[in-house]
């Protein structure tokens, strides 16, 4: 994995000024630009630091993380590693804007894309927080390292849609940001900084004040030129150390602290190379505290959600912090609203049995992933997958009755609250629980649609690239690009049993539909790997006695967002 910091023409020079003072005119137009962060909670984390007159820019936190390339080898752990971290931070730290690039979207031009959208955005006292992890490469012969993009080609001559950690020094480098911390996972990522710094500071408040008054560039990698393992050791603690810092102030050298510990590789921490870091500069993270008073200035003043740079609507950090624990890195997202639910009375392949009507959903969380084989065998104590692949490959051979025992044990291991009463053959849903539950048929269809109204997520069609089906056996989890809520296998691989007794639509408007109260025949969607195309419709319907079980059906969890989760 790989690390990128970014320096900045910030010192000297009239043209510089010139520069400095142009973009502070724009900041004066455009004030949320620098003076958003001074009306929110963060001011009390500072003042209480760095002084009541400490100016404090917007926060910013960018995640480039990928398993799934085009060309190279699979990963398991990156993009994992990455929502975690975003959700540390959402969570104990004041952050004002997350950009994410996973996956299927973690292309050269979209990396290139991202980096001059920031230089665009970010005001003269913003911090930016850059995390990279996926593939790295270093050239033997020019001794240059390499992000690997989704995109890029394997050929090493060639180097196609590779991105030099030189193009990245340079990216950053017209950032006009104050403070920049790039922390980078990956492989041959250590030729990006400079590791020549003094002895780790004495921690003090007056440390803090000078530090965060000078321009910082700072880089930290999970080794250095040589290759760093997917389960990577760097990231649990990084993560960890992010999780149990007690002080007002976090800053890259107590971060190292805990890293440089790792035993597998050796982490570096330093300064972009050849950037104006200016001496004894760092980049913060401010804690939130929980105080009554911090809590409701956040409260106050807590921004709407907004479309990232890239398009995908990124929530803020709740002003009000959960008494639970952090939400999953393999749940996610799906944010409420209104969509016809069921098809067109044109759609071609369409049943009777799926009137088009408007239904309005609370936002909820979704597994990003059917259950796998290795996740129902590590709690349930057994394996009864007709089709035994890969401990990645989605369980099948589960009972409508096996997915909601599977739901009250991962909550119950979690330190959750049971969803479900399970009486025998009755079973009853707890709507106050924040526990994990099987989705509701609407909520299937909405996630699924993603906010498309086609045939399929992908369009009026689908191919074998997309998902599968009309094959000889299941494929892993995660093998095809997600939709646009980043959920995997939404279509084909293995069907997926539903809360729902399979009955007729309402002939109305309907909001949290849950199905029929009684019936005999449970619900499944999404298609399976045995199907045709067909078989894989947003609307198709298909019902089963939740007491059988097949080969090709298995599930995926889901969690209410409750006052209490």
């Amino acid at each position: 994995m790989c690390t990128i910091t970014r320096a900045k023409k910030w010192a000297g020079g009239a043209t510089r000024l010139t520069v400095r003072k142009i973009l502070a005119i724009i900041s004066l137009i455009f004030p949320l630009f620098c003076a958003a962060a001074q009306d929110r909670g963060i001011k009390i984390t500072a003042a209480e630091t760095l002084g009541a007159n400490a100016v404090i820019g917007k926060q910013w936190a960018v995640f480039i993380a990928i398993d799934r390339y085009r060309e190279w080898s699979p990963l398991s752990n990156p993009v994992r590693d990455a929502t975690e971290i975003r959700d540390i931070l959402r969570q104990h730290y004041f952050i004002d804007e997350i950009i994410e690039l996973y996956d299927s979207n973690a292309t050269a031009a979209n990396i290139r894309r991202l980096f001059a959208d920031l230089q665009a955005k970010t005001g003269l006292d913003d911090s930016v927080f850059v995390f990279y992890a996926g593939h790295g490469y270093t050239d033997t012969v020019t001794k240059t390292g390499f992000w690997i993009p989704v995109d890029g080609g394997r050929d090493t001559f060639a180097q196609t849609n590779w991105l030099a950690n030189i193009q990245i020094r340079n990216m950053l480098t017209v950032l006009p940001a104050k403070h920049v911390f790039l922390v980078a996972d990956a492989c041959f990522s250590g030729d990006i900084l400079d590791t020549s710094r003094g002895a780790s500071p004495e921690i003090s408040n007056e440390y803090f004040k000078r530090a965060y008054s000078k321009v910082s560039r700072q880089v930290m990698t999970s080794g250095a030129s040589e290759s760093v393992p997917d389960a990577s050791e760097f990231a649990l603690r990084f993560k960890s150390t992010l999780r149990r810092a007690a002080e007002p102030c976090v800053d890259p050298e107590y971060i190292f602290t805990n890293v440089r510990e790792v035993k597998s590789t050796q982490p570096l921490l330093g300064i972009i190379r050849g950037s104006e870091h200016q001496e004894g500069g760092s980049f913060l993270f401010f804690k939130r505290d929980g105080s009554a008073s911090a809590v409701a200035g956040d409260a106050a003043q807590a921004p709407q959600p907004e479309a990232n740079l890239l398009g995908t609507v990124v929530p803020e950090a709740p002003a009000v912090l959960p008494s639970k624990p952090d939400i999953p890195a393999d749940l996610v997202l799906v944010n409420g609203g209104s969509f016809m639910f069921g098809s067109p009375n044109d759609e071609t392949g369409r049943s009777s049995d799926e009137f088009q009507h408007r239904v309005t959903l609370d936002s909820f969380y979704l597994g990003k992933y059917e259950v796998t084989q290795g996740e129902y065998e590590a709690l349930m104590g057994y394996n009864p997958s007709k089709n035994k692949g890969t401990s990645q490959n989605p369980v099948d051979s589960v009972t409508w009755f096996n997915a909601v025992e599977y739901c009250n044990r991962r909550s119950l291991q979690e330190g959750l609250k049971p969803v479900y009463t399970i009486s025998g053959k009755n079973v009853s849903w707890d709507k106050t629980a924040d526990g994990y539950r099987l989705p509701t048929e609407a909520e299937w269809e909405f996630a699924c649609r993603a906010g498309t109204v086609t045939r399929y997520n992908t369009g009026d069609t689908i191919t074998d690239t997309s998902a599968a089906f009309g094959a000889r056996l299941p494929l892993p989890v995660g093998s095809f690009s997600p939709n646009a809520l980043g959920l995997f296998d939404m279509h084909g691989n293995a069907g997926e049993w539903c809360w729902d007794w399979y009955g007729d639509y309402a002939s109305r408007s309907e909001t949290n539909p849950s199905g029929p109260a009684t019936g005999s025949r449970k619900v499944q969607r999404g298609g399976t790997w045995k199907d045709s195309a067909a078989g894989l419709r947003l609307a198709k319907r298909v019902s089963a006695n939740p007491s059988n079980s097949a080969d090709s059906v298995g599930f995926r969890v889901c969690r209410s967002i409750t006052k209490n989760a």
